[in-house]
């Protein structure tokens, strides 16, 4: 024999009652089933509006009243259901409007009455289940679960189990192939209906388990039995195959809906195992709860989550080495009904805290502050304080405290992303660790946790990208090509959010922007908003969250700390803030530091050469940077070699601008301003506080040319320069030299400018765009370490960024 419980949702209307009947019909000939019914999906909550709407003279408690009618009248009329099931059930409905209407005249609601009406739900979908049952063919016998299930003095929870089990031996005496109990209800010691409390039926089939000694308990309901996570909040939440009664129990406890938390006891005590089933896929495995599961399974079983919940504290210097006062403090929360739902004390005495209900808040000030009454006007106590919009998220598994460090790879990965623990407990046995966030953070905080954990899914990087011209484009092609490989091989999925350009912005409304953003910028876009895409950003508080700045605005580089401060990891091949006042460079590393993310910039320097992470690992690693020499323009690079190649300066210049090697305003380039940016980063990077005004510069063509406002006068004031670039051939020739826009840092001066490189110079052949930097260390003090590659254009640009992307989320 075994005990199948359905769900409100299982049987909500006439076709999901013949998805039941299937499922019972599977079993029929195999086995005696005990089946307990829900009232249909919905009923019992409306029942209860329709009484408090009579306690306050609302005569619109008929109107509900009779669509509850029609609803079940139309579930018999659409199962062809004999004459007697419709006389029975009109007159159950009588019985309720008659209750009603006495509450409509007295203003009042007694216990009796109330538990009469709200338990009407689960008599009436028995009544018409096992009608159906029996008409379909099956010997089914109805039972009323109130002549069999008694509960102390009448309080509904409190289960007087020896008198149940006594009662429950009459059912095995009686013929069936199908005994149906209405779940929820019960009786108390004088036969007054009880309630077993929300989510009773499924109680109601743990008793009977329990008291007919059954193989097994089915809860079937609308999803295919517990998952790791709760699959609205967690794309990825994993169904679970088996787990522990306890781990199930705490699961329960701290917010999955799927089980009612006092189900498990009786099929506790007594061993039986209990599967979680989908009435709407039913040929799914489920859940199966047992004493012993399987061995090989993750550490971490699930988590869950509570929300609505405030974080009570009472502190004050007058509490410590003082005894009593967590008796009375507890105390006084009890006798006012409160619940507490996490506890948590400082080691120096000074302070207590505790997890209620939202709704408990107001109650548990007054209860405190009355307590307390005189050590508060002594001072010696603080007034309550209480913070609000808080939730409790739960990791549960009975295998972590036979494993080190598992809290403290959720504390890590929860400080990488930016969540504030409020408070936090964990039981000695380590099969809970239960701490306190922001609500508005519990999303990003299930799916941190479970992607670090449950390995056999992957993690999700959400891309805000601002910048989609040129660079971006490729950058976007490059993740689009290697979108499969990462997301096979190293478990990456990289989603594009959002992107904007300098006239429009596109926030996706899936998870396919990738596919087609161009479109989608040209169809769906808004006007572009720089305050607006960022405060979008930060408003949609995703995991892993990386702003992909591929500007050359000074706006942009402007909200890096915002968006620093709201969690969010910057790539950046805008070089304006890393090359900005040197205190406003230490304010945006800070940010990052402080907020445990990442501001990586890589590609400000020699495009996807890894000049950068090469300082960074020398200094990491105890060397000291002494010296550098660099050519680190490769657009002014290539526009030498053109020129001595035989083109004119202007040529040269021109080409360049074609092929995207330039800024895309190219006096920032022939100014210099790009090269010298990129000497105080580098500097920076090494350990040296610079500013630009610390840096000698000449630009690299004459001042007058750099006057015109657009790239046609920039053209126009070159060609009229012609004779002086001339000049450098002839130079060039005669000495056998080349010139080259070198930046230079050693004994703490910088100095920018076009220098004379002879043939035996490691700068004299550089070929086309390529940059070259000459880094001098103490370790490497007679040959310095030479990088050397292409260091302009778009590939190699978005090859950088892109590799600062991976190393973030790699992380």
């Amino acid at each position: 024999m075994k005990v199948l419980k359905f769900g409100g949702s299982s049987v909500s209307n006439s076709e999901n009652c013949k998805r039941v009947q299937e499922i019972i019909k599977r079993n029929y000939a195999n086995c005696k089933q005990v089946v307990v019914v829900s009232a249909f999906g919905g009923v019992t909550d409306e029942l209860e509006r329709c009484i408090n709407l009579a306690s306050n003279r609302n005569k619109e408690y008929e109107n509900s009243l009779f669509k509850v009618k029609e609803r079940h009248f139309q579930v018999i009329n659409e199962l062809n259901l004999p004459a007697e099931i419709e006389l029975g059930t009109s007159k159950k409905f009588d019985e309720i409007a008659e209750l009603l209407q006495g509450v409509y005249l007295l203003e009042e609601i007694s216990q009796k009455v109330k538990n009469s009406v709200m338990g009407s739900g689960e008599i009436l979908s028995s009544l018409i289940f096992s009608a159906y049952l029996n008409q379909c063919g099956m010997n089914t016998v109805l039972f009323d679960s109130r002549d069999f299930i008694k509960t102390q003095n009448g309080k509904g929870v409190f289960l007087n189990s020896e008198q149940t089990n006594k009662n429950l031996k009459a059912v095995k005496d009686v013929e069936f192939q199908v005994a149906l109990f209405p779940g929820f209800i019960a009786s108390g010691q004088k036969g007054e209906m009880t309630l077993l409390g929300r989510g009773g039926s499924d109680y109601t089939a743990s008793i009977l388990a329990a008291g007919l000694k059954c193989s097994e308990l089915e809860i079937w309901t609308d999803v295919s039995g517990m998952f790791t996570a709760d699959p609205r909040l967690v794309s990825q939440a994993l169904p679970i195959e088996q787990m522990s009664f306890q781990e199930a129990m705490e699961l329960s406890h701290f917010g999955a809906k799927v089980i009612y938390p006092p189900t498990l006891i009786p099929v506790l005590q007594n061993k039986i195992n209990v599967r979680i089933k989908n009435t709407f896929a039913p040929d799914e495995k489920g859940t199966l709860i047992t004493s012993a599961p399987k061995s090989e399974r993750s550490i971490v079983r699930g988590l869950s989550s509570i929300n609505n919940i405030n974080l009570f504290t009472l502190s004050g210097s007058g509490m410590v080495g003082i005894s009593g006062f967590a008796s009375r403090f507890f105390t006084c929360l009890a006798q006012n009904k409160i619940n507490v739902v996490l506890i948590t004390q400082a080691s120096s005495e000074q302070s207590m805290s505790v997890g209620i209900n939202e709704g408990d808040r107001a109650l548990a000030i007054e209860a405190v502050r009355s307590e307390f009454e005189m050590e508060i006007r002594m001072n010696l106590v603080n007034e309550p304080a209480v913070e609000q919009d808080l939730s409790i998220v739960a990791v549960v598994g009975e295998d972590m405290g036979y494993t080190p460090g598992i809290s403290g790879k959720v504390f890590s990965v929860l400080g990488r992303n930016g969540v504030n623990i409020r408070a936090m407990a964990q039981g000695g046995n380590e099969l809970n660790i239960t701490f306190m966030v922001p609500t508005f953070d519990v999303k990003k905080v299930l799916n941190v946790i479970h992607e670090d954990f449950f390995i056999s899914t992957h993690k999700k990087v959400n891309l805000y990208i601002a910048g989609v011209g040129n660079v971006g484009g490729k950058l976007l092609e490059f993740i689009k090509n290697q979108y499969d490989y990462l997301l096979e091989e190293k478990g990456l999925q990289l989603i594009v959010r959002a992107v904007t350009n300098s006239r429009k912005m596109c926030f996706a409304k899936d998870e396919n922007m990738l596919q087609n953003w161009k479109q989608k910028l040209e169809e769906e876009s808004e006007v572009a908003n720089l305050q607006e895409f960022v405060k979008r950003m930060d408003q949609a508080n995703l995991r892993n969250s990386v702003f992909v700045d591929i500007t050359a605005s000074e706006a942009v580089s402007k909200v890096y700390q915002q968006v620093l401060n709201s969690t969010v990891s910057i790539v950046a091949c805008n070089k304006i803030a890393a090359s900005s006042e040197f205190d406003n460079y230490l304010r945006i590393k800070e940010a990052a530091k402080k907020h445990n993310v990442e501001f990586m910039f890589e590609s400000n320097v020699g495009a996807g050469l890894p000049v950068i992470s090469t300082i960074n690992s020398l200094i990491h690693t105890g060397d000291k940077i002494v010296g550098i020499d660099a050519v680190v323009s490769g657009s002014l690079n290539f526009i030498m070699n053109e020129f001595n190649n035989g083109k004119s300066f202007v040529e040269a210049v021109k080409m360049a601008m074609e092929q995207g090697f330039t800024e895309p305003d190219p006096k920032i380039d022939l100014s210099g301003m790009d090269v010298l940016r990129k000497l105080l980063i580098l500097s920076r990077e090494a350990g040296y506080k610079l500013e630009v005004k610390d840096v000698e510069h000449e630009p690299m063509i004459p001042l007058s040319c750099l006057n015109g406002e657009t790239a046609a006068d920039l053209i126009r004031d070159l060609e009229a320069h012609n004779d002086h670039f001339e000049a450098w051939r002839t130079v060039m020739a005669e000495k056998n030299i080349r010139y080259r826009y070198i930046a230079s840092f050693a004994d703490g001066k910088a100095n920018v400018s076009l220098k004379e490189v002879t043939p035996d110079h490691p700068f004299y052949d550089i070929h086309g765009k390529d940059n070259v930097i000459s880094l001098k260390t103490k370790w490497y003090s007679d040959q310095p370490l030479i990088i050397k590659g292409a260091g302009a254009g778009a590939e190699v640009t978005a090859s950088g960024i892109f590799g600062d992307i991976i190393r973030i989320t790699s992380n």
